[in-house]
């Protein structure tokens, strides 16, 4: 899978993004296959992570990626609801900042991630909205990933 981040997207507006960033990341999704082939490589899955942009979520939607990444300014159920429309699959979204909240504050955001993205039925991959970030504690980022797979298979269970 290759993924194309431009990390910096939130920081335009919409009308900038859409004449300054977006018609790059529409270039590298509907140039880079064709020029994988013409290298003899394999063709794979595309990623776009277009951070503070949820402005774009419809036209990132209709793009030539497989996957659009979200930060944690989306929300997960209207973000699922228009990546589904569209056959897309989404990447996300907790805030790394929830991390340094205690494991109380790590369930209550993933439990509102899972609920949103119905529970990771086809379509969603789990991530932090932007990475992890210093100072971490390894057994709280555990503890989300473990709280990710408990609520998942609790919410498929509920259906």
């Amino acid at each position: 899978m290759i993924q194309v981040f431009d990390s910096w997207a939130g920081e335009l507006s919409p009308s900038s993004f859409k004449e300054f960033a977006l018609p790059y990341l529409l270039y590298i999704c509907d140039h880079l296959p064709n020029r994988l082939k013409e290298l003899k490589q394999e063709v794979v899955p595309m990623t776009v992570f277009a951070k503070g942009a949820w402005y774009a979520m419809d036209d990132l939607c209709k793009s030539n990626y497989n996957t659009i990444g979200l930060d944690w300014l989306h929300d997960p159920a209207e973000a699922f609801k228009q990546a589904q429309a569209a056959g897309k699959v989404l990447q996300g979204n907790a805030d790394p900042g929830c991390l340094y909240g205690g494991k109380e504050s790590i369930t209550k955001v993933v439990k509102e991630m899972v609920t949103g993205f119905e529970g990771g039925k086809q379509g969603w991959i789990t991530n932090l909205g932007h990475g992890v970030t210093p100072f971490v504690k390894p057994d709280d980022l555990r503890h989300f990933f473990e709280e990710v797979v408990k609520y998942s298979k609790e919410y498929k269970q509920s259906l």
